[in-house]
């Protein structure tokens, strides 16, 4: 299995949550136009939240994968007519859960940011 996974990977992923094309069907051209302006809003405003940072988005963790693909198809699906993205029984609220497991996953990872030092 693939340590990192692509941009093209990642909308394909949430144009499939969304229920728009199935499962290894190739989307047309304006879906996956539609979707893929929205991935470089999505990496900015997971940044500024601090919930994860993005180097490269044609090298996403596989880990974090699934989870960026939901947030995706939530953003997205407004352009679809759909109200979010679908929830089921087990998971009454994807986009949360998609948020917790990201949180889940990189908690506790150095960010190797320098450390401010407070002087008394």
């Amino acid at each position: 299995m693939p340590t990192v996974r692509t941009r093209r990977e990642l909308v394909n992923e949430a144009l499939e949550q969304l229920g728009i094309v199935g499962a290894g069907q190739t989307p047309n051209a304006e879906d996956f136009e539609t979707v893929d302006h929205k991935v470089d809003q999505l990496v900015l405003y997971l940044e500024a939240i601090d919930l994860v940072s993005i180097e490269d988005i044609d090298e996403i963790p596989a880990e974090i994968f699934q989870a960026l693909a939901v947030l995706l198809a939530d953003e997205c699906a407004l352009k679809f007519g759909m109200p979010g993205v679908p929830t089921s029984a087990s998971n009454p609220n994807p986009v949360q859960a998609a948020q917790d497991r990201i949180k889940l996953v990189t908690y506790g990872k150095p960010t190797y940011e320098n450390q401010r030092t407070e002087y008394f």
